[in-house]
């Protein structure tokens, strides 16, 4: 244990790392004593010793007190300790708990809903891209790996920004997986639309191309102009 050093510890970080640094200015302020010689004198193991004041976890009482008495400490100064040590454990498991309201904004591998708009952000060059390509032709194909972000793009992405009025505004937008039956997926969510007014349908589906892009993120290509919706 001599000479190697003690990784950096920040007392406003917990009541854990309070006190392992408190525990670690006792030991400099008694003259810096090795953890072999400190497990020497007290029969407590030199590797348990330095894990009390390793800021990680709580050490057990038994450990502190050899900690205390290593370092120099009689029997009221254990006592001062123990305190300490109960202060300590008290603040560690009466840690207030996340607020339940509080808006998490990470998905994790759910993917990026319409109304997540506001938490979905470094994609806004695909998105402009897309807004773009859509007022010149009436197809655009998002294709990429599994997981590279298809559906949070077209979702949480272009959607919000053509009911926003980026670009030429749809008459409607219609959001479907075609599942078995994709021809009459398409025609019941764009029955939805007005009649008599151009229909606009996003799918978002996790099929792959055969040109793969990279997995970390969509591509956008163009699509053939004689190509239909399905």
């Amino acid at each position: 244990m001599a000479g190697r050093p003690e990784g950096r510890l920040d007392p406003a970080n917990g009541p854990v790392q309070q006190l392992a640094y408190e525990l670690r200015k006792l030991r400099v302020d008694a003259g810096s004593p090795t953890y072999r010689e400190m497990a020497a004198a007290t029969g407590c193991g030199a590797s348990t010793l330095s894990q009390a004041a390793g800021g990680t976890r709580l050490p057990s009482l038994p450990t502190l007190r050899a900690y205390v008495t290593a370092c120099g400490g009689d029997a009221e100064d254990v006592e001062q300790w123990e305190q300490r040590w109960r202060e300590a454990a008290t603040g560690e498991t009466a840690a207030p708990p996340p607020d339940a309201d509080t808006p998490v904004p990470y998905r994790g591998l759910r993917r990026f809903e319409a109304q997540d708009s506001e938490l979905y952000f470094g994609r806004e060059d695909l998105v402009a891209r897309l807004v773009e390509k859509l007022g010149r032709q009436r197809l655009v194909a998002v294709v990429g790996a599994s997981g590279s972000g298809k559906s949070s793009l077209l979702r949480a992405g272009l959607v919000p920004a053509l009911r926003s009025g980026q670009g030429p505004r749809p008459a409607a937008v219609r959001i479907l997986t075609p599942g078995p039956h994709p021809a009459a997926q398409v025609a019941a969510r764009a029955a939805l639309a007005p009649p008599g007014r151009a229909r606009t349908a996003t799918r978002s589906s996790s099929s792959t191309s055969s040109r793969r892009s990279s997995p970390s993120a969509p591509t956008v290509r163009n699509a053939p102009p004689s190509s239909t919706c399905c």
